[in-house]
């Protein structure tokens, strides 16, 4: 052998083995970026947060690697890059997200949005480079992605059944969501990544296409129990495309025979076996059967409240976009803008976040030429797909872009209905596609033109993941504060662990907005109100409005704080400010007929209850209204026609008929009362002196008055209660809890106060079993405050 070719045959082997190193590390990156479907939260609230840290973390670290290796970053590569329409668009539609940063209505939330999008974009950076020239590896990729899914759904399945022994079917189905933390984005995830299961049940032979098929078996089961219809739908597409062009590509030798018994029997299979399962569940609604899912899909009647409720975020989104219509209200900024435009369609505090569209959210959040920039990703993605399908191409060009197609599909599907946008587990899918679609063609490379001015393109990748790293770990603190506070929270306000001063301390910056769309310095103003400071309480609650004035929880608090101070007027204003803000909401409600009550205001009373029933009519809000009235000396004979008209909504109501019965008593009762109080003034006197020594907390002296009314009133029985709650409120709980006890079959007074003060007197004197007992009864009356004191002491 000459001196020639032996030094050939040692560059030949120093290439293979470089190559084999290369395809290693590629192959690890891969299965890196896979593993964060199996994180765990780390304390945190939401999932994503530690996988959008790992995924910059990740992001950084392999574009370090690739800034050592230059040889992996060619002229070659970025020529191509930089004439692809694709990721000009990409790049468009990121650069005019940054834009939206700085006009964003709040500005913290854009941020964290901004970071997220960009996580994926330098990974797509990051892998289209790794991956160049090195598109063999993609049925290599496709068994990795096959062993994950295998995993996941084992683990998924462990769940599932343990729950359904634990719990029922209903309660297990809910409960499959990976750890992705809802069950249509885990669908989303895995319906995603179908297509690799595919490609490599057609690619491989013995026991690796037969442990893919298993998979699919697996995975497709799964699916269907979910019972996602956008996963249904995206689901039965990417199978019939498949099929379809498997059989037209013709790149296996015998498709037939290894389409029947590797695909469509275990997905023929998994649909009996879910079937079988929803029988076994006797569900009326959701997990009724796979067919009836799909009935729904285009469903006959307009009940559907899921559907429903889409198509009025969709009007949302739209009507948002039409008043931002260049840069949008701001990357993120929709689960604070949207919240108006809810109002009147969602109860309580319940919020979409989403828009449930992502092409519609982006519109409304970043404008429509942000969106046309994002349309046009998957415009020209269709297009050079189709084009790399047609006959004249390469097999393995071909079934590329088939991949490429199907994952497009899959995830497109899932943008129509959910919100992939902000998922890091279908943003994976969401890039293999850009990157599979990207660079098809390109597989094999003799002698790539490296050099070394081209690795400062990547240390801008490393430059920007550093970036990334810091939003995400902040986004990561924050969630983990979050989930802390809810734990706190759930304890009950007076058991509240946490410190007005340590909460401060911890108030996030990005995000500033809490999941729930409250800001976090509201925090500092609820646990401010726990310690009776009620100044700062203030402060921080003026600063949450600034943030997000619409949700009227800050309003309801300032409210709480000017009724503890006595200062009604304001009280007042802020309870009809926050009722004004979320009319659906049953606390804002009752805080507003508390202060009419107070008021006396009956117009009032009437007016609001009207506006309430528009969205809710439950028999207790009849119930509630009714006291209200009552208490502003309302004509008995009126109220009871106002019961009347609820007992017409409700006629097999017990609760209503009770109430009628009541104040058809104390109608004759307030008669003959009428004529006592003519002749002895100073019975009413009595009472309204107890009634404000009571509100000016001065218990002893209230009690005095109390005591006389009860011998001008000795069968009124909210009389009785009051004194009963003065002796409470001078922590004389036996004395309390005589008074207290002789409340309780009163027909009157059913809100659940009297069996929760009787709970608390009875805990406070030692006695658990009768205090639990009536903290129980109180809690079944719907009393606010029992859940709390139940779950402290009686667990």
């Amino acid at each position: 052998m000459t001196k020639k070719s032996s030094v050939a045959t040692e560059e030949k082997i120093l290439q293979s083995t470089n190559k084999t190193y290369l395809d290693t590390i590629t192959l690890l990156v891969v299965f890196s970026i896979l593993s964060i479907d199996f994180f765990p939260a780390f304390g945190s609230l939401e999932i994503i947060a530690p996988q959008y840290l790992y995924l910059s973390i990740v992001n950084a670290l392999v574009g370090f690697f690739i800034f050592k290796q230059p040889e992996l970053l060619p002229e070659e590569y970025l020529r191509k890059i930089k004439k692809s329409n694709l990721a000009k668009s990409y790049t468009a539609f990121l650069f005019l997200c940054l834009i939206t940063v700085f006009t964003a209505q709040n500005t913290s939330l854009a941020v964290v949005s901004f970071t997220q999008i960009l996580v994926v974009f330098c990974l797509f950076i990051n892998l289209s480079i790794l991956l160049y020239r090195r598109l063999y590896l993609i049925y290599t990729i496709s068994f990795l992605i096959g062993i994950s899914m295998f995993i996941r759904t084992y683990m998924d399945y462990t769940t599932f059944i343990s729950l359904a022994k634990s719990s029922n079917l209903v309660v297990a189905f809910n409960q499959i969501k990976g750890n992705t933390g809802n069950i249509n984005i885990h669908a989303a995830s895995l319906t995603g990544k179908i297509p690799f299961l595919l490609l490599g049940i057609i690619h491989f032979s013995k026991w690796k296409k037969w442990f893919l098929s298993l998979t699919l078996l697996m995975v497709t089961i799964l699916i269907l129990l979910i019972a996602s219809r956008a996963a249904y739908i995206a689901l039965f597409l990417i199978l019939l495309v498949f099929i379809a062009a498997t059989l037209k590509i013709k790149w296996h030798p015998k498709p037939i025979k290894s389409i029947l018994p590797a695909i469509i029997l275990p997905v023929v299979l998994a649909f009996f076996i879910a079937n079988f399962i929803f029988k076994k569940a006797e569900n009326t609604e959701r997990f009724q059967s796979v067919t009836e899912r799909v009935m729904q899909i285009i469903p006959t009647k307009t009940e559907d409240a899921s559907i429903n409720i889409r198509l009025k975020y969709w009007q949302n989104a739209f009507e948002i976009a039409q008043s931002n219509p260049v840069f949008g209200v701001g990357l993120g900024n929709w689960k604070i803008a949207s919240i108006p435009y809810e109002k009147k369609i969602s109860n309580g505090l319940l919020l979409s976040n989403h828009a449930h569209n992502d092409f519609l959210e982006i519109a409304a959040e970043a404008g429509f030429v942000t969106l046309l920039a994002y349309l046009l990703i998957f415009v020209f993605a269709l297009l050079y797909n189709l084009q790399n399908c047609s006959s004249k191409k390469e097999p393995q060009t071909r079934i590329i872009a088939l991949i490429a197609l199907l994952l497009m599909l899959s995830y497109g599907i899932d943008a129509l209905f959910n919100f992939p946008l902000y998922r890091a587990t279908v943003q994976i899918n969401f890039c293999l596609f850009l990157v599979l679609t990207v660079l098809n063609g390109c597989f094999t490379q003799s002698n790539p033109t490296a050099t070394n001015s081209n690795s400062k393109y990547i240390l801008i990748v490393v430059f920007l993941s550093s970036i990334t790293a810091y939003f995400s770990y902040t986004t990561f603190k924050a969630y983990q504060f979050e989930n802390n506070m809810l734990l706190d929270q759930a304890k009950g306000e007076a058991n509240y662990s946490y410190t007005y001063s340590k909460i401060v301390q911890q108030i996030p910056k990005f995000p500033n907005v809490a999941t729930n769309s409250e800001p976090y310095i509201e925090l500092a103003g609820i646990y401010a109100v726990k310690e009776k400071k009620y100044s700062q309480a203030l402060h921080h609650f003026d600063q949450s409005n600034t943030i997000n004035p619409h949700t009227g929880r800050a309003q309801w608090y300032q409210y709480r704080i000017y009724k503890e101070l006595g200062q009604l007027d304001s009280a007042h204003y802020y309870a009809k400010k926050a009722f004004a803000i979320r009319p659906r909401n049953e606390d804002y409600y009752l805080a507003m007929l508390t202060m009419d009550a107070y008021k006396k205001d009956t117009t009032a009373i009437l007016k609001n209850h009207s506006e309430f029933i528009k969205y809710i009519q439950q028999p207790n809000i009849w119930i509630q209204t009714s006291s209200a009235l009552a208490q502003s000396r309302y004509p008995n004979d009126k109220i009871i026609k106002f019961i009347n008209s609820a007992i017409t909504l409700f006629p097999n109501d017990s609760s209503l008929q009770n109430r009628k019965k009541s104040f058809e008593k104390d109608a004759i009762f307030a008669k003959k009362q009428q004529l006592k109080e003519s002749k002895n003034t100073a019975k009413a006197t009595n009472l309204i002196l107890a009634t404000q020594y009571s509100l000016k907390k001065q218990y002893h002296k209230a009690l005095v008055y109390y005591k006389k009314a009860a011998l001008d009133y000795p069968k009124n029985s909210i009389i009785t209660q009051n004194i009963g709650i003065c002796y409470f409120k001078i922590n004389q709980f036996k004395s309390a809890i005589i008074y207290l006890e002789k409340t309780l079959n009163s027909p009157i007074l059913i809100d659940g106060k009297t069996e929760y003060l009787l709970g608390a007197a009875y805990l406070n004197t030692n006695n658990k079993q009768k205090g639990c007992q009536n903290l129980l009864a109180a809690k079944n009356k719907n009393h606010p405050d029992a859940s709390k004191l139940l779950a402290q002491y009686c667990n």
